[in-house]
């Protein structure tokens, strides 16, 4: 026995750091932290094509994420792959699945993925490129290859499927089966349409394009009527305690919540994404007018609520002055929750912000 040891006192690496303190942040760490926080990444080199392997401490040291049938990977775009695994040469890798996975997303050597656990045998996976830039492809990829074409046909409604956005005219539709670049007419209103507000205007695209890679995905709370933008789906178990905790929400209302980005609160041109589950299980299959209202007030907004197939959400001058007169900011936190039995269609928006790392609820 050393020295050290028989007189009871703290043993220490070459670096003068105690070893059994570390033995038991390697315990804390992968046997009682929550799941969400391992992490892992992986550079697309070699034979990634064919399959990649596991880092040695998650395939050893949390084995109670190795599922037998093999893990489910979950893209940007929310799709999800069931991806096998087999050990070979005391490595553990993915195998069966994977090389569907590389395909469906356009993997390319020197791709780095990002892997977040998201529950027992689940990852949730961030790809980017060489230049460390995420690739934007993967927010629109599914199991029969990239659907981009598809994604941008539906928001520019080239899709004839009859649906309409509405103008912030009570009495003025845009069709949007209409030529790129041709005038909206409305047939019951001689007033002109705002560009602005047209489908086929180009900032209007980019503005669909961006919010829906950032906000379609979702992630579902205890609650089975809970739904997350993807950047909401990232709050941590404690942070989603607290906003729920602050805010009052009757049982049973359905809820969805969303972290504000600035495409959300910038001008009149904003749009905000309804999470498209949500939108599918309680609201109608076409566009309407949603009243919004905030808890201890009795001001009303009337709102747009857009919808096409793939789209969902709130957009147009309505939207607009429901942020400027609830001074709403990037980072807020919205939870919008369905006032079931209102006459019509009705929301009660909490809105809450972080201060000192705790989150507050705003009036």
């Amino acid at each position: 026995m050393s020295p050290t040891a028989a007189t009871g006192e703290m043993v220490g690496d070459e670096k003068g750091r105690c070893v059994k303190c570390r033995e038991w942040q390697e315990h804390y760490f992968w046997e009682h932290m929550d799941l969400s926080n391992i992490r892992f990444f992986k550079l697309m080199i070699g034979d990634f094509q064919h399959r990649v392997s596991i880092p040695e401490k998650i395939a050893n040291n949390f084995t109670r994420l190795i599922a037998e049938e093999g893990f489910t990977l979950k893209s940007p775009s929310g799709e999800t792959w069931r991806v096998a695994t087999a050990k070979i040469a005391d490595e553990l890798f993915f195998v069966s699945g994977w090389e569907e996975f590389v395909k469906d997303h356009e993997l390319q050597e020197n791709d780095l993925l990002l892997f977040e656990c998201s529950g027992i045998g689940c990852f949730d996976v961030l790809i980017f490129d060489s230049s460390g830039s995420e690739k934007a492809s993967c927010f629109f990829a599914d199991k029969k290859g990239t659907n981009m074409r598809r994604h941008f046909d539906n928001i520019m409604g080239q899709q004839a499927e009859g649906h309409c956005l509405l103008s912030d005219s009570n009495n003025a539709i845009v069709p949007l089966l209409q030529p790129v670049g041709s005038p909206h007419k409305a047939s019951t209103s001689k007033k002109p349409i705002k560009e602005a507000e047209s489908p086929n205007n180009s900032d209007y695209q980019d503005k669909c394009a961006v919010d829906d890679e950032e906000e379609e995905s979702e992630n579902e709370h205890t609650y089975s009527n809970y739904s997350y933008s993807r950047l909401a789906s990232h709050l941590t178990a404690d942070e989603r305690e607290q906003i729920f905790g602050l805010a009052s929400i009757q049982p049973r209302n359905p809820v969805f919540v969303v972290v504000l980005q600035k495409s959300h609160v910038r001008g009149a041109k904003n749009i905000l994404i309804i999470p498209s589950k949500f939108a599918a299980e309680h609201l109608e299959g076409k566009s309407h007018e949603v009243l919004l209202l905030r808890p201890n007030s009795k001001e009303q907004w009337h709102v747009k609520y857009y919808h096409a197939s793939l789209t969902r959400g709130f957009n147009g001058g309505r939207w607009a002055k429901f942020v400027r007169d609830n001074s709403l900011c990037e980072g807020y936190v919205c939870i919008f929750e369905l006032m079931r039995g209102a006459r019509k269609v009705t929301m009660t928006v909490h809105v809450l912000r972080k201060v000192d790392d705790r989150f507050v609820l705003l009036g």
